[in-house]
């Protein structure tokens, strides 16, 4: 019922209404509570919506924020990605890994020249080299080794034995003839220097892997 037909009735039974006082505002109860109930029922109904809509955008905004790279890669996070978020996670993680291999390079190419011009020792530059493994490895233990594996590990997951097959990995140990069980050696020696040797051929594997992720909507249940 609307507020003018309400409005007509009353100024039609004013009269009537006047000799009943108390009908008269048991009626008006009625209407305001009736036109309550409704106001709550429909803004109710509207929270509840703006709600639910709220909580997809935080969802996939959430989704974003880890494809992207701003916020870690924890497996249970991976896990609520599609298949084409996942390939961009794994590029910006894969573009990391190349700038610490290339650290590795460059520090490199520094000792070997202070090394060939006489300025150090062949031992000064043995140690030297040492350390920079040291650092580098270091460096990415503490700022992305996490987030790697976490990727490298939900992208092994996702493909199937035979797309794994054509993939050129990093030497790991597989447990039985599952190839999705494995961990790479560089894993294991995390932050001892042996593993920034290997960062330039992980970055290799998971964008060989990020490559053959199938389609979303055959992305594995």
């Amino acid at each position: 019922m609307s507020l003018e037909t309400v409005v007509a009735f009353l100024e039609k039974e004013r009269g009537n209404l006047m000799k009943a006082p108390f009908a008269f505002v048991t009626l008006c109860t009625l209407c305001l509570g009736l036109g309550y109930g409704a106001g709550m029922l429909y803004y109710s109904s509207q929270i509840g919506s703006l709600h639910e809509q709220t909580t997809a955008k935080d969802g996939q905004l959430s989704r974003y924020r880890v494809a992207l790279g701003i916020d870690p890669a924890s497996k249970g996070a991976l896990v609520e990605l599609g298949n084409q978020e996942l390939a961009l996670k794994a590029q910006s993680i894969i573009a990391k890994l190349r700038e610490f291999d290339k650290t590795l390079d460059d520090k490199g190419k520094a000792i070997k020249e202070l090394e060939q011009t006489g300025k150090i020792s062949t031992e000064d530059a043995h140690q030297a080299r040492l350390q920079a493994k040291q650092d580098v490895s270091e460096a990415f233990d503490q700022n992305l080794a996490s987030d790697a594996y976490n990727v490298e590990n939900e992208l092994r997951v996702r493909l199937d034995p035979s797309a794994l097959s054509h993939v050129v990995r990093v030497p790991a140990f597989i447990s039985g003839s599952d190839p999705h069980s494995r961990v790479t050696f560089s894993e294991l020696a995390r932050g001892s220097g042996f593993d920034a040797m290997m960062l330039g051929r992980l970055a290799d594997e998971m964008e060989e892997m990020a490559k053959l992720l199938p389609p979303d909507s055959e992305k594995k249940q």
